[in-house]
């Protein structure tokens, strides 16, 4: 029993030592929160850019039914395929701004995970 207990108290000295955080990785784990912080802020930025582009896209389409609503049938069917087209474009062009935005903060993230390892090999030296 006492030998556990000897390994015990060993292993966690062993590991309250090895937890000390330096400067380096006090930086390095601000470096990670900023650019995780100004991703999300992208990721929303382009989120709320889409959702726009979206919403302008069935306004339009919307506008346009409205508007023919007492022409002829084949008139009306002409302006509901217009309609659905002017959607489909709408939701393509929003798709692409939220891929962009995504690829933006994905790269943002990755350049600050870059920067925050380069800090921690330097202290690890």
């Amino acid at each position: 029993m006492k030998t556990l207990a000897t390994c015990v108290l060993a292993l966690c000295t062993f590991a309250m030592v090895g937890c000390d955080e330096t400067a380096l990785d006090r930086e390095a784990d601000a470096i990670r929160d900023t650019t995780q912080q100004q991703a999300e802020d992208i990721r929303d930025s382009s989120q709320s850019a889409a959702e726009a582009t979206r919403d302008a896209s069935q306004n339009a389409a919307e506008n346009l039914r409205e508007r023919t609503d007492n022409a002829s049938d084949a008139v009306q069917d002409a302006a509901e395929e217009r309609a659905d087209a002017i959607e489909e474009q709408g939701e393509m062009k929003a798709d692409r701004k939220e891929d962009l935005g995504e690829e933006k903060a994905d790269a943002l993230e990755d350049a600050g995970e870059n920067k925050a390892d380069a800090l921690e090999e330097v202290d690890n030296e």
